[in-house]
């Protein structure tokens, strides 16, 4: 695979393209924050195989450290990698989906801070219970995306951190894993959806979990002038609040839900099982970029809140 900007990192040059990819692209497929934290790892020497990567963008670190796993929600992250991997002729790199735990024995975690903060704090939960004493999680994000929490966090759920220098809009975190039991990840957040007459429970990457959004509410308010479909697609699904109201108007016979967060496909899974559990042959998930690559039926009806 051809094409990609170079990327200069202390691993190496490495041809990068974000995805999808667009022509005349103005985002570059790294960003200040992967260039800290590869700058770190390298001053400190550990090698690839001894790392965890966890929310890789667009595989700048993956392809640099060629790590053991990465930790991802996003299933266009991992198109990216996969992507850039081929791009630089490096080797395959285990994905973890973020609904599992990655495997344990890192040596060092090196993550990309996501926006949603109840996210970051289920997977500081999950890897406060994974890593061994002493490890080291290194932490970095752009400055407009941080949460002012980030080294609170940090320290309790992993231990002592340091909040270092900002650097070209961006800021490196150093977080020592101490003998401390960590707090245990919160409980899914859910809501009350009259539609469904029933509660909608969402995973923490997942959009609007302790509400219905007003895209929601009013695509919900268009349900009863519809036509009736032999399938309907709920895109972009999130908990599913879409696709489960249509069925339980009677909208369509089958369901597709289609998102690119593991979280959402979760959700809405388990939400479907709970609200229609003698109804499971009528639900089809898909997770992935849209419908690319979904070989079924063809749907009559497609919702989408973007």
């Amino acid at each position: 695979m051809t094409g990609g900007e170079s990327c200069h990192t202390p691993f190496g040059d490495f041809r990068l393209g974000r995805y999808p990819a667009r022509r005349d692209e103005p985002l570059q497929a790294w960003s200040a924050a992967d260039l800290l934290l590869l700058e770190e790892i390298h001053r400190r020497g550990i090698p690839g195989p001894d790392i965890l990567v966890v929310n890789d963008e667009h595989g700048a670190l993956c392809v640099a450290l060629e790590p053991r796993e990465l930790w991802t929600d996003s299933a266009l992250a991992t198109l990216a990698l996969n992507n850039n991997l081929e791009r630089n002729q490096r080797a395959r790199v285990p994905v973890r989906w973020s609904t599992e735990q990655p495997n344990a024995g890192a040596a060092l975690v090196a993550l990309r801070i996501p926006k949603q903060l109840p996210y970051f704090q289920y997977q500081l939960a999950v890897l406060s219970r994974l890593i061994e004493p002493g490890t080291t999680v290194l932490a970095a994000g752009m400055d407009k995306h941080l949460s002012p929490r980030v080294a609170a966090l940090l320290e309790e759920y992993i231990g002592p951190t340091e909040r270092h220098r900002g650097q070209r809009k961006a800021r490196l975190f150093s977080a020592r894993r101490d003998e401390r039991e960590g707090p245990a990840a919160e409980p899914p957040a859910s809501y009350y959806c009259e539609t469904l007459a029933g509660e909608l429970q969402a995973l923490p990457n997942v959009f609007s979990q302790e509400r219905l959004d007003g895209g929601s509410r009013l695509l919900l308010e268009q349900l009863p002038g519809l036509a009736r479909a032999s399938l309907l697609v709920d895109l972009a699904c999130g908990n599913g609040v879409l696709g489960l109201s249509a069925f339980r108007r009677g909208l369509a016979s089958k369901i597709l839900f289609a998102d690119e967060s593991a979280m959402a496909i979760a959700s809405a899974q388990a939400n479907a099982a709970r609200l229609f559990p003698t109804d499971s042959g009528q639900f089809i998930f898909h997770h992935g970029d849209g419908l690319e690559h979904y070989g079924g039926p063809v749907a009559q009806l497609i919702l989408c809140n973007p």
